[in-house]
């Protein structure tokens, strides 16, 4: 939204007020500039950068400050001016006033929109300007806003490739399911465990596979037949038949109606591995806008 000064009942608009003669990187594009930010998308857009600060200022911890939009501030001269976005706040008993300036121009902002920005900020004390734009800034604009203090900020929805560079944009997940099967579980007894049963003899063990199986000698649960079941080799590949010893030597294998010295427990198995279609997450789909420090560079990305 362009700024108009009311003074005295006399409107000027620095729309139409003579230029200056400036070199040609510095040449105001306004024509362009004015047909391609409408009022309905200056004011969206104002709104955009109001709700981006209103965040910013609650992820640094300043709360209950109010942002507002399209206010009306008095100059030490008595001219009334247009501020886009506008809040302050107090810290250790001193005030600050912020005012952006806000341009949804689909080119870079000439110098003399900063120079007339800078013109509101000199009769208004003590108030810091930002301002805000979609494509940046033309090198006359950034010398100019260097020199006066004035802040230039890239604020958009949607970041650009560049913006993305030493940031992870996309991950890509291939997951594949597992799936061990025990086909025999064999406890290898110890020497006095051996003499209770005879040779060969089949020992019914009755438990749940979530609880406590395998105890150290200082009485420790340390394995259950899930746990085991998770920790049978595989490489990830189908297996239709394998054996797997688990040497555990002096300890027991207890069950709600056994309890047996075992030095190992031996188990076949087979496994299943079962790809699941690849999943894709993209970084932009996260991002509600994006901030750029245009001297420093710095980049804040803003979280939906």
């Amino acid at each position: 939204m362009d700024a108009i000064y009311i003074c005295k009942n006399v409107i000027l608009s620095g729309i139409n007020m003579p230029k200056n003669k400036m070199s040609d990187e510095n040449t105001e594009i306004e024509g362009d500039e004015i047909e391609q930010n409408s009022v309905a998308k200056g004011t969206d857009y104002e709104l955009f950068v109001k709700a981006v600060y209103e965040a910013l200022l609650v992820a640094d911890g300043i709360d209950n400050v109010a942002v507002n939009h399209n206010i009306k501030l008095m100059g030490k001269s008595g001219c009334e001016h247009q501020i886009d976005v506008f809040w302050e706040f107090q810290i250790a008993g001193c005030t600050h006033k912020v005012a952006i300036e806000c341009k949804s121009y689909h080119s870079r902002v000439s110098i003399g929109r900063v120079r007339d920005f800078y013109g509101v900020l000199i009769d208004i004390p003590n108030l810091q300007g930002v301002f805000a734009t979609k494509l940046g800034y033309q090198s006359g604009a950034q010398k100019y806003a260097s020199h006066y203090g004035i802040n230039l900020k890239e604020i958009r929805e949607k970041p650009e490739a560049a913006d993305w560079e030493g940031r992870i944009r996309t991950i890509n997940f291939q997951i594949n399911v597992v799936e061990p099967n025990i086909l025999d579980f064999r406890p290898n007894l110890s020497l006095s465990a051996q003499s209770r049963y005879q040779q060969d003899q089949k020992i019914a063990l009755k438990f749940s596979t979530h609880d406590p199986l395998i105890f150290d000698a200082q009485n420790n649960p340390i394995e259950t037949f899930e746990t085991l079941r998770g920790k049978l080799p595989h490489n990830g590949k189908n297996i239709e038949f394998a054996t797997h010893r688990f040497d555990f030597p002096s300890h027991t294998l207890k069950t709600a109606t056994e309890s047996i010295d075992i030095e190992a427990v031996t188990i076949d198995y087979s496994v299943r591995v079962t790809k699941i279609d690849p999943i894709k997450i993209e970084a932009d789909k996260f991002v509600k806008a994006i901030i750029k420090d245009v001297k420093s560079g710095e980049i804040k990305f803003i979280k939906k």
